[in-house]
Parts: structure tokens; C-alpha cells; sequence
């Protein structure tokens, strides 16, 4: 059987051209301090959204507690919203959430990786809340990157 080859092809970030053709006359800077005064606008909302989805992985995590061995079928609810929150967490100013959560998909992707044999699931179960309690203590008491770097607390 041949090898397979591949061949990487450079594309042109067009992605300024294609902004400020469509501005009303516009710079490119007024177009980011535009962009960067609605995600400013909506980042309350993302947080509530934030704690909601928080809220949600606290009852999986509670059904996860109250039935060990079927905690595998959880998994994929669990690691959709943890994941949703890494991706958007760091737009809105949230970069240590983002840190938090994508630890813990990393985490959640090991045990997908596993092929679902997840050995002792209190094992997991701890170390899932351990994660959910740093994500709690962040978004409740409003942490962004301004604020603290978590990363560098001893």
C-alpha cells in the first residue's frame, strides 16, 4: 500500500480585507474597540449563562454520586458543557475558567479514551469535584484575568 502524503497550503488571513470592505468607512482599530465593546456589553450575560451550565454539572455530578456505575453515561452531557465553557470562557475575560474547564475535559477525554471502562468511578467522582468547586469559586465570586491568576497561587 502507498504512503500517504500531504501537502500543507498556506492561506491568506483575509479576515481584515473582508471586515473593513463592510464598515461604513471604519479603521480597522474602530472595528476591534467596536468588537470589543459588545463582548464587553455581553459578558454578564455569558456568566449567567456560565453558572447555569455550572448548575447543570452540579446535577450531574449529583446523579453521577448517587449511581457510580452508571456514570459513564453521563460522560457526554458532562463533557459537552464543561466544554462549552472552556471555548467561550476566555473571550469574555474569564481565562482561568477556561484553564479550569479545559483541565477537566482533558480529563473527561482520558476516560472517553478509556473505551468507557472507567475502573473506580468515586476516584473520578473526586476529582470531577474538585474541578466543579474551582469553577464554582470563579464564576460565583466573578474572577477574571484582571483579578487573580489562579495558575500561580501556591
Amino acid at each position: 500500500m502507498p504512503e500517504a502524503t500531504a501537502r500543507l497550503i498556506q492561506m491568506p488571513n483575509r479576515l481584515k480585507d473582508r471586515v473593513s470592505g463592510q464598515t461604513d468607512g471604519l479603521s480597522f482599530e474602530e472595528i476591534l474597540a467596536k468588537s470589543a465593546a459588545i463582548v464587553t456589553a455581553l459578558t454578564g450575560e455569558w456568566r449567567i449563562g456560565a453558572l447555569c451550565d455550572l448548575s447543570e454539572l452540579t446535577r450531574l455530578a449529583g446523579e453521577m454520586h448517587a449511581d457510580p456505575p452508571g456514570m459513564g453515561a453521563l460522560l457526554p452531557a458532562f463533557f459537552s458543557l464543561t466544554h462549552g465553557i472552556q471555548g467561550q470562557a476566555g473571550t469574555f475575560g474569564y481565562g482561568e475558567v477556561s484553564y479550569v474547564a479545559a483541565s477537566l475535559c482533558d480529563y473527561l477525554a482520558d476516560l472517553d479514551a478509556a473505551g468507557g471502562n472507567i475502573g473506580e468511578p468515586r476516584r473520578h467522582l473526586a476529582v470531577l469535584d474538585r474541578h466543579l468547586a474551582q469553577l464554582r469559586r470563579l464564576l460565583i465570586d466573578d474572577i477574571r484575568d484582571t483579578t487573580v491568576n489562579l495558575r500561580h497561587i501556591g
